[in-house]
Parts: structure tokens; C-alpha cells; sequence
């Protein structure tokens, strides 16, 4: 009587879809046990890499993430620290234009201020200078010159005025323009205009 143990038979056909699934040649004739350990082996090395890869990661990543977070927090700090230079520079900009504004209308009033100490001054001066028998009839003050109209009752007072304003510190060029007799209200006078040239401030 013949048996079959059905079995070793069953084992034998698990191995070898096994190993087939595996890519294991059944002609090695390897063992179940055998076809398992190779299995395994083929297993862990299909997981080495991964594995190496996770650990890397776990290893790597982190420490690259928290130089990411710093260097995007210094870069935050800086593009902050930009924007508030450039609200200051606005502003010094803003104060020096205002402060150039500021010295051309202080220089303006000088001006001014110098203009009007020139025109007393000259005032002055003919207040002073002018002979008793002599009076001005017109007087035109411009930045640079002069023009000085009146009567006389003769020529003597003409040149004494004239001879007065050549000697003047901030008068220059003291010319008679012309001369001419008038009559008014039966005296016969002496009409004149002279021009000069007013001394430039320093």
C-alpha cells in the first residue's frame, strides 16, 4: 500500500510559489526554510534604503528647518530695520529741503534788511549834505544807483551839494546830468539832477 504525505507536498508547493514570487529559481531545489531566509534577506535589503533615508531625514531635516526659521527671522529684521532707514531718510530729506527754504528767505529778508539800511543811509546822508538854500524835489533809489532831482537858488549850491556827495564813503561816479534855469512864482532858480552809483554791500 502506497502513501502520499499530502503535506510535505503542500509545504513543498508553498515554498515554490514562494520562491517564485520572489524571483527564486525552483531548479536550486531550495527548502522552504531555505526560500524564507532568502526572502527575509531580499526583504531588509529592500528596506535599507528607506530606512537610511528616514533616519537621515530625522537626523538633517530638522537642524536645516530651524536655520530656514532663523534666517527668515533675520530677514524680517533687516527688511524692518530698511523700512525704518527709509522713513528716516524721507525725513532728512524733508528737514533739508525745509531747511534750504528756510535759509533762502533769511537770505531774502537780508536782503532786504540791506537794501532798506542802504536807502536810510542815503537818506540820510542828503538830509545832511543838502545846502540850506538847495531842496530835493524827486529822489529814486534802485539797488545800484541814485537819481537825485531839486531846486536851487544858484549854482553855488548846485556844486557845494555835488561836492558833498563825491565825498561820501557808499557813493560813486557823482554826476551833474544837466542844469537849467527856472522861473517859479517870479524867482528865477536853478533846477538840477544828479546821478551815482551806489557802493555794493560786502
Amino acid at each position: 500500500m502506497i502513501k502520499i504525505n499530502l503535506a510535505s507536498s503542500a509545504s513543498i508547493g508553498t515554498g515554490a510559489s514562494l520562491g517564485a514570487s520572489l524571483g527564486i529559481s525552483s531548479d536550486s531545489f531550495l527548502s522552504p526554510d531555505q526560500i524564507r531566509k532568502e526572502a527575509m534577506k531580499r526583504l531588509v535589503l529592500l528596506l535599507v534604503g528607506p530606512l537610511a533615508l528616514y533616519i537621515y531625514e530625522n537626523q538633517n531635516v530638522p537642524a536645516k528647518v530651524a536655520d530656514l526659521n532663523a534666517k527668515n527671522q533675520v530677514l524680517a529684521e533687516l527688511q524692518s530695520y530698511n523700512s525704518k532707514q527709509a522713513a528716516s531718510v524721507a525725513e532728512i530729506k524733508k528737514f533739508k529741503e525745509d531747511e534750504a527754504l528756510i535759509e533762502a528767505r533769511i537770505s531774502a529778508l537780508e536782503k532786504i534788511s540791506k537794501d532798506r539800511q542802504r536807502e536810510i543811509r542815503v537818506m540820510e546822508l542828503l538830509q545832511t549834505v543838502i545846502p540850506e538854500k538847495a531842496w530835493l524835489t524827486r529822489v529814486q533809489i534802485s539797488p545800484e544807483k541814485v537819481n537825485i532831482q531839486g531846486l536851487a537858488l544858484s549854482d553855488y549850491e548846485v556844486s557845494t551839494f555835488l561836492e558833498a556827495l563825491t565825498k561820501s564813503a557808499f557813493l560813486m561816479d557823482v554826476i551833474l546830468l544837466n542844469s537849467s534855469e527856472v522861473v517859479q512864482d517870479g524867482v528865477t532858480l536853478k533846477k538840477f539832477e544828479i546821478s551815482c552809483l551806489l557802493e555794493r554791500p560786502q
